[in-house]
């Protein structure tokens, strides 16, 4: 059986120029001078939040001024218009409550577009391409599970290094051991891809302190990985699979006081290292006992011809088709989850239907966000407590 949390469809996102428009003569009121829009910059937050309306704010002089984004049925860019008699740029929209939306800023001065973080707007977020701007609409809400908390006694972070026969070169595994490790209790095993970037990125490291801390979630040990040649290894690659189920995962059971069943052991991923977590599953089932897969990128030809996605996903279209045409069951439990403002949103959509027939429990959750390390962190409640629940049966904002 699905469970499905959050959007079945895709949110209803529109541009609104009318709204923005009148959203800026009220907190302008009559006057448009450059003292009242420097005043409306210093006592407003950036961009501007007022119910469903979001609207985007640059200043300056420019021959046009473009948002960069990923939300549905919005043009991309989305263009701002300038006020009249200002050099303020405008653009509104529509977005559900509970939405967050990453972006960046175009500015055309020219032949010359530059493309920048929002000047106005403080919220930054890092990511492995880059970083940029944050839109919070009304309603979101940074889980305080996310945060540092005092209280929390950290785990230990431990790096290992072991030669792959099946990668061909030396693996490097980051551990995260539990503060509550022992030896008269054995624990489950999470294996993560893009290791380096979770911890960097979603901040997992404190994110698992603090669940485990409250018991939202199982004392477990949880190795991260860091690819090599990350497109390749993870793109359903045999290789990859033969490493994490003969090599990485023999391995630490056999040097770590771990269950060493099934039902403790764990693969997850995100996007490409969501196809590696299920394919190293489809290989060896019933090996793992629950997967965790975030925004995987699960294309398919019934969606596209591999050339519409380049060389890099046609492993993946193959591997994908051949899980389509014929879905058996490969482990336990499924948590898929994705961001609404995601191109993979679709086809993760139709995925849902053939991962069900895949496990004996799935649990889906669309979120309001897009393919980025915050959603997926924003996410980890929900999944790692459902795959391992803690003792606490405490319900927390995601």
């Amino acid at each position: 059986m699905v469970e499905w949390y959050g959007e079945r469809q895709p949110p209803d996102v529109s541009p609104s120029p009318a709204r923005s428009q009148r959203a800026l003569t009220r907190l302008l009121g009559e006057r448009t001078s450059p003292e009242a829009v420097d005043q409306l910059l210093r006592e407003h937050q950036i961009p501007l939040v007022d119910g469903p309306t979001c609207t985007f704010l640059w200043r300056g002089e420019a021959d046009w001024v473009g948002v960069e984004h990923r939300m549905p049925d919005v043009p991309i860019p989305l263009p701002l218009r300038r006020l009249k008699g200002t050099d303020l740029w405008y653009a509104s929209v529509e977005l559900p409550r509970g939405a967050r939306v990453q972006y960046r800023l175009l500015v055309r001065r020219g032949e010359h577009t530059e493309s920048m973080n929002d000047p106005l707007n403080k919220r930054v977020v890092g990511e492995p391409i880059g970083s940029q701007s944050v839109l919070e609409a009304d309603g979101y809400v940074v889980p305080d599970w996310t945060r540092p908390d005092p209280a929390a006694v950290s785990g230990e972070l431990v790096d290992v290094r072991l030669p792959s026969k099946a990668l061909r070169r030396e693996a490097h595994v980051t551990l995260y051991i539990p503060s509550r490790m022992r030896r008269d209790r054995r624990m489950p095993l999470v294996v993560v891809h893009d290791g380096g970037d979770f911890l960097h990125f979603s901040s997992m490291g404190t994110v698992l302190d603090n669940l485990m801390h409250r018991r939202l979630m199982a004392d477990c040990v949880v190795a991260f990985t860091h690819p090599g040649d990350r497109l390749r290894e993870y793109g359903a690659g045999t290789a990859h699979s033969r490493f994490l189920t003969d090599e990485l995962v023999p391995n630490l059971e056999g040097s770590l006081h771990l269950r060493g069943d099934p039902r403790g052991r764990v693969l997850m991923g995100a996007s490409f290292g969501g196809v590696a977590a299920l394919a190293a599953a489809v290989r060896k089932p019933g090996f793992y006992g629950g997967l965790l897969l975030e925004s995987p990128s699960l294309r398919f030809t019934a969606a596209a011809t591999p050339a519409t996605f380049g060389e890099v996903f046609e492993p993946v279209i193959r591997f994908v088709n051949s899980v389509r045409a014929s879905p058996r069951k490969v482990t336990e439990r499924i948590f898929l989850t994705f961001g609404a403002f995601e191109p993979l949103a679709v086809p993760d959509r139709a995925m849902a239907g053939v991962l069900e027939r895949m496990c004996d429990e799935m649990r889906l959750v669309e979120a309001l966000d897009g393919h980025n390390w915050i959603n997926w962190r924003d996410r980890l409640l929900d999944g790692l407590g459902w795959l391992f629940p803690g003792e606490a049966r405490l319900i927390y904002p995601s």
